[in-house]
């Protein structure tokens, strides 16, 4: 290959992909680009090495989530006052480092690219990017952030989250591109079976069980409303701002008549013993009205040695969350005091969080049990399984004001819709500044509020119990499955290899032989 063309497939090409594959996801939504840049990259892959493959699929991923994920230098830069420079380099850093997860991927394309076109593109790839996309949101703690299932919350497919989950979906979609694929330039027969396949996709998609059959309502509607208080995170901290941002949300609470009340993420930015008198006044009144009000601050230790983000019940229900997946590098560092103590040197301010236990119990309002996350946490699908499937509702606060005007707090939304999704069940999102929503048990968004405006949102909510197959079984089918289609694609590589050496040493053989005669 000449330099030239080494230049345009092996760097322009899978950057100008990368770039056009962030567009399938909020705020644009314009998924049919998401799927042909990964047909791209299917392209780019086939036919080559492992060592081609994989740095094909890095350059991809790169400038991915570059475009994807360059909110962090609002959030660092813009809010936390973090110098530019160290905010560049850390989106910069962080987006080299995810994208070695999609070059595992390629490096597997490539071992397995002798398998027939129908076997590598419509199982070997896409299980390949499956586990890639699996480990990333695990290695680390995880950033599972812009998985390519996410895309599903705009296409007719959605009603696939509750059985195969946000990584099934990726799987779905990279088989998508495939069929694609084999269409444009398989033989007969692997033309046929893609043919076959986009004309059968409608029929099975419009056989699958609705979402309804999985779960079913637990009681009656319940009132919420959300409390969007749109503090912004440049005056947050301002201990002037402290009394007023207090008083707004009690007053805002006081004149609900909703059963449940919620407010955002460290929405009094406090300790809870700091304003113990205002919430005690606010939870008298909302017990004298029937009505649980779930607060959002910071919660110390009994020991006095720990503080915690947390989320605490006031008025008529019981309970109390600690957030329990914390950002790293942002709510705790990961690793020794030391690296700790650098950051800060470096004008990186990093929160000493605690860390909240595993499973913790429930919030209640009467017989109705309300499982909660708090931001980052609903990314996880891992996290809202172990509240399922006691929870009949699903409560996400968050403070996405670290993101305002960026493409940050849209895909957030489009995160906790899949979250829903999966398990069944509706959510309640209260955001600080924005996006706060109402979403229902099929990720569908029945209400919600624009970004810095400061405002209440009241809806009906249905609680809902059963069990839904992604509930039941987690992630666990779709990972094991990928993962034996990747073992069995290598297995057959290498029994390839080994009778390619085997027939050139015979080959060789019997050239030698006729070299003597």
């Amino acid at each position: 290959m000449s330099a030239w063309r080494r230049i345009v497939f092996d760097w322009l090409v899978p950057a100008a992909l990368g770039g056009v594959a962030t567009l399938g996801f909020a705020p644009y939504n314009l998924y049919p680009l998401t799927l042909l840049a990964v047909l791209g990259l299917v392209a780019l892959w086939r036919g080559h090495g492992p060592v081609r493959c994989a740095w094909r699929g890095f350059v991809f991923a790169s400038v991915h989530f570059a475009t994807g994920v360059y909110w962090i230098y609002v959030a660092m830069h813009g809010h936390a006052g973090v110098p530019a420079a160290l905010a560049v380099l850390s989106v910069g850093g962080l987006s080299v480092y995810l994208a070695f997860y999609p070059a595992l991927a390629g490096a597997l394309a490539g071992l397995m690219r002798r398998l027939p076109l129908t076997l590598w593109a419509l199982l070997a790839v896409p299980a390949a990017w499956t586990i890639g996309e699996w480990l990333r949101g695990w290695v680390f703690t995880g950033f599972d952030w812009l998985a390519l299932g996410y895309i599903g919350t705009e296409i007719p497919v959605n009603g696939l989250a509750p059985i195969i989950g946000v990584h099934g979906l990726s799987f779905l979609v990279m088989a998508a591109a495939g069929t694609l694929y084999m269409l444009y330039v398989g033989r007969v027969p692997a033309r046929l079976v893609a043919l076959v396949l986009i004309l059968a996709t409608p029929v099975l998609l419009w056989c699958l069980p609705p979402a309804v059959h999985w779960t079913h309502p637990a009681g009656p509607a319940m009132k919420a409303t959300v409390v969007q208080g749109n503090t912004q995170q440049s005056e947050k901290w301002d201990p002037a701002t402290l009394a007023p941002t207090m008083a707004g949300y009690e007053r805002m609470t006081e004149t609900s008549d909703a059963d449940l009340v919620v407010w955002p993420e460290v929405a009094i930015p406090a300790l809870a013993q700091r304003v113990a008198t205002p919430l005690r006044r606010i939870s008298r009144q909302a017990a004298a009205n029937d009505q649980l009000v779930l607060a959002g601050l910071l919660r110390l230790d009994p020991d006095g040695q720990r503080y915690y983000n947390s989320l605490i019940a006031l008025g008529a229900g019981r309970g109390e969350y600690h957030k329990r997946h914390l950002v790293p590098f942002g709510e705790y560092v990961p690793g020794p005091k030391w690296l700790g103590a650098l950051l800060d040197g470096m004008g990186a301010p990093i929160g000493g969080l605690a860390i909240g236990e595993r499973v913790q119990p429930l919030f209640y309002k009467g017989d109705i049990a309300l499982g909660a996350s708090i931001c980052f946490e609903d990314v996880f699908s891992r996290n809202i399984l172990t509240e399922m499937p006691r929870a009949n509702i699903l409560v996400n606060v968050t403070n996405d004001a670290w993101f305002a005007g960026s493409n940050g707090p849209p895909q957030h939304l489009q995160i906790a819709r899949m979250r829903a999704a999966e398990m069944g069940r509706p959510m309640v999102r209260a955001a600080n500044t924005g996006i706060s929503a109402h979403i229902d048990f099929t990720g569908r968004v029945f209400a919600r509020t624009d970004e810095d405006v400061r405002t209440r949102l009241t809806g009906m909510v249905v609680p809902r119990e059963g069990v839904t197959p992604f509930v039941r079984y987690g992630e666990t089918p779709v990972v094991a499955g990928s993962g034996t289609i990747v073992l069995l694609g290598l297995l057959s590589a290498a029994a390839g290899a080994l009778r390619r050496r085997g027939q050139n040493r015979v080959a060789d053989r019997r050239r030698a032989l006729a070299g003597r005669v």
